[in-house]
């Protein structure tokens, strides 16, 4: 059975956008969670009831966004399973135990950040200060594990060697690239609220305008002051990158960054990082008052640097699901096909299909958007030349796209597939 394919812009395209509108609220989520907690407690132990509004407000959002993301959450596994099956049944097997052990930790983040957004009032503020730990505890689990998960999807490091499920999770990457994943949740969480009392404090008068003003120097300082440890996480994940893959096979996630695919996504996301932290010290140096519109440039950049780091690193893998195990097209490397009778002719269609060429090019109509069309790759191949590119791809389509893993007389079927009039 084919695959499905969404028409016009690709499956790529629908499942990076799921993906990002998720993280987005999953950076909420955590960082959220910890900020309100914190809230709580400056509140308990300055006597100021201000900072504890603010952190009972920022639950509220959570107790209500949990749904949603818990939504989104699903939409990602049942397109995962419905577009990329192979792809699913893989990455669900080698990461069982950290899948299951994320599902229990989401429960249990879902149960605490409940209780703690219904208590506000009837338990003691230590009691309720504790639950508020549990909720942020929870939450930074969930962001470890599935880190874990896509950290092993780009670099599975001994794993290839020793297929243990302990190697996958605990892979080269994982302690930097959770470092970087966290972190901007707490950025993205205080300025993201810092935006939200600065609309607010030009929106009210009198008491509230002060409360607004207050909690906007509180998630200002606290931004501001995280910026500036943001790009030294990200230079440590990217040197942990190379020095695990540069010496790898091409095209490795190494080359990918410093000179491949993931690129240009790679010098925007520094670009707008650059903005974010020159907006961060004018804050400083200017203070609150005359600074925050600094800041609020800041936390727009810092923003939109978020989907251009997700892309950095998604492209870096490609093109393979996992790097180095399972390319595009779903077969993992190295997997025994099913030998072809003697003497029967190969459907060249069929090998087509089942070699996964549709993930990434379109044909006649239907496939991917990842890679070039082929429907008239016959005006510039003739079978000889369409036969040697496709096994050791050259150029530029040697990082997006990985030789030819099949038999000669699937790689013969296929040219005369592509190249029949």
């Amino acid at each position: 059975m084919d695959g499905v394919q969404f028409p016009v812009i690709g499956n790529s395209i629908i499942m990076a956008t799921v993906i990002l509108i998720h993280v987005f609220f999953a950076f909420f989520a955590v960082g959220g969670s910890i900020l309100s907690v914190v809230a709580e407690w400056w509140g308990t132990k300055k006597k100021d009831d201000d900072y504890i509004r603010l952190g009972k407000s920022v639950s509220g959002f959570l107790s209500d966004m949990m749904k949603i993301n818990g939504v989104l959450g699903v939409a990602i596994v049942v397109l995962t399973i419905g577009l990329w099956s192979q792809f699913g049944a893989f990455l669900y097997s080698v990461q069982f135990w950290p899948f299951l052990a994320e599902g229990a930790v989401f429960l249990m983040l879902m149960i605490f950040s409940v209780i703690y957004h219904h208590t506000w009032d009837s338990i003691s503020r230590g009691a309720h200060i504790f639950v508020g730990i549990c909720t942020g505890f929870f939450a930074l689990m969930a962001g470890f594990l599935i880190n874990g998960i896509w950290a092993f999807m780009l670099v599975p490091g001994k794993w290839i060697q020793t297929h243990d499920r302990w190697d996958a999770f605990f892979n080269p990457i994982l302690v930097e690239s959770t470092i970087h994943i966290l972190l901007p949740t707490l950025i993205n969480a205080s300025l993201l609220i810092f935006l939200w009392t600065f609309w607010k404090s030009t929106k009210t008068q009198g008491a509230e305008q002060a409360y607004f003003n207050k909690m906007n120097l509180f998630t200002g300082k606290i931004g501001a002051a995280l910026l500036f440890l943001q790009p030294l996480s990200g230079a440590s994940f990217i040197i942990k990158v190379k020095s695990a893959t540069e010496t790898l096979p091409a095209p490795n996630p190494w080359q990918q960054i410093s000179n491949g695919m993931s690129t240009y996504f790679l010098y925007t996301m520094i670009t707008l990082a650059a903005i974010a932290v020159i907006g961060g010290t004018l804050y400083w140096i200017w203070g609150h008052e005359k600074g925050r519109t600094a800041l609020v440039v800041a936390s727009l950049a810092m923003f939109l640097a978020f989907p251009m780091g997700a892309f950095t690193r998604e492209r870096a893998r490609k093109p393979y699901l996992v790097w180095g195990v399972m390319p595009m097209n779903q077969q993992l490397l190295g997997e025994k096909k099913p030998e072809t009778a003697a003497g029967a002719k190969l459907d060249g269609n069929q090998v087509f299909h089942n070699q996964g060429c549709l993930a990434c090019h379109t044909f006649k109509g239907e496939g991917g958007t990842i890679g070039p069309d082929l429907t008239n790759v016959s005006t510039k191949y003739d079978k000889t030349k369409l036969m040697a590119f496709i096994s050791q791809p050259q150029g530029a389509a040697a990082m997006k796209m990985p030789p030819f893993s099949g038999s000669k007389e699937e790689l013969e079927a296929i040219a005369d597939h592509l190249l029949k009039k």
